[in-house]
Formats: structure tokens, C-alpha cells, sequence
């Protein structure tokens, strides 16, 4: 296997994860706003919701990172990333073209995220990961 396979999973998986982790710590240091947001769009238990939200990017994002596990972090991560993308990205409900074309743009860049996710659910982590140090990929 040369250097290139077993750096492009690593590079790959660190690169993915720095969305959700980012992405985690900044409702943490943005908890109201965030909270707001997710009200704006209908949802309840914000706080419960938000909390359990922080945990799945933070966590699954650490997971993807060292390569825990990598294969059930990634799957967490896709169906997360769905429920999100169809939730807060509801573009097709957007009257103003111009905040409709952004969140389309957003709702689509989530969804390529998706698909790299499932790359990492079908070929694990590779080599230079917990997961396969410990043969378990």
C-alpha cells in the first residue's frame, strides 16, 4: 500500500470531521442563537435537542478524527447530516429567491458531505486509523 492510500483516508476523515467539531463548538459559544434558529424552523425540546446535537458533531467528529470506530461515526454523522440538511435548509419553502438560492446552496453542500460520509461507512477508515491498527476495518 503506498504512502498516498494510507495519507488520503487520514487527510480525508480530518477534513470531514473539522465541519462537525467547528461546527459543534460553535453552538456551544453560540447556544442562544443557534437555539433561536432552531425555532425558527418549528422544532421543540431545543435545549435537550441542541445538547444531543453538540454531542453527535462533537463526539462522532473526534470518532472520524482518530478513526474510531469509523464505519458507525461516519453512518451517525450521514443520517445527521440529512435530518439537518431537510430541516434547516428547507429551501423549497424560501419566498425570497435570494435566501432560497443560498440555503440551496447550503442544503446541497450538506448532501456532498453525505456522500463523502458514506465513502467512510463502505471503505472504514484505512490503515492509519484506531480502527485499522487494531485490524478492525
Amino acid at each position: 500500500m503506498s504512502f498516498g492510500e494510507k495519507l488520503a483516508p487520514l487527510a480525508g476523515r480530518i477534513l470531514l470531521a473539522s465541519l462537525f467539531l467547528l461546527s459543534g463548538l460553535s453552538k456551544v459559544q453560540h447556544w442562544n442563537e443557534t437555539a433561536l434558529a432552531m425555532a425558527r424552523h418549528g422544532l421543540t425540546a431545543i435545549g435537550p435537542l441542541l445538547a444531543a446535537t453538540i454531542a453527535v458533531e462533537v463526539g462522532a467528529g473526534f470518532g472520524l478524527v482518530i478513526g474510531f470506530r469509523t464505519r458507525i461515526m461516519a453512518l451517525m454523522l450521514f443520517m445527521f447530516t440529512l435530518i439537518v440538511s431537510f430541516v434547516m435548509h428547507d429551501f423549497w419553502v424560501i419566498g425570497d429567491p435570494d435566501l432560497a438560492r443560498t440555503q440551496m446552496q447550503l442544503f446541497a453542500k450538506n448532501i456532498a458531505i453525505a456522500g463523502g460520509l458514506l465513502v467512510l461507512v463502505g471503505m472504514g477508515g484505512g490503515p492509519w486509523s484506531y480502527d485499522g491498527i487494531r485490524g478492525d476495518d
